[in-house]
């Protein structure tokens, strides 16, 4: 049986297959893979894994973001955000917890200020604006 960091191929319920391709706004549920092309935005309170064939050009919004393949866009973990030996990303990271492997490629800026694991962002204070008069 395939295991992906612990996740069994029957605890997948979506993937997109080497070469195949989506362009467009892609939500899911559960657990979905990527090993094709993604460009445009995912959204998911649950995990994305790019594998290590997917390419992937998008913002993304989920709960867990597991890199093998290529990335490349604004990325938001919720939970985490893990860069696996292998990997190719170039962007923007947002997470509370991020891993990166030896091996891992990453090119870009990491925000880690503000988050909680498992806090939704709106009980979080608002973060103020340096640039703007307080009123």
């Amino acid at each position: 049986m395939l295991k992906v960091r612990g996740l069994a191929a029957d605890e997948i319920d979506g993937f997109i297959d080497e070469g195949t391709e989506f362009r467009g706004e892609l939500r899911f549920c559960n657990v979905f893979r990527v090993d094709g092309r993604v460009r445009g935005r995912i959204v998911s309170d649950n995990t994305l894994i790019i594998g290590e064939t997917g390419d992937v050009e998008a913002e993304i919004d989920c709960g867990t973001v597991s890199i093998k393949g290529q990335a490349k866009g604004q990325i938001r973990g919720r939970q985490k955000i893990e860069l696996l030996a292998g990997c190719r990303v170039n962007g923007t990271l947002n997470t509370p917890a991020l891993t990166i492997e030896e091996g891992a490629l990453f090119q870009g800026d990491c925000d880690m200020h503000g988050l909680t694991p498992g806090v939704p962002d709106a009980t979080l204070p608002p973060t103020r604006n340096p640039n703007k008069p307080e009123a």
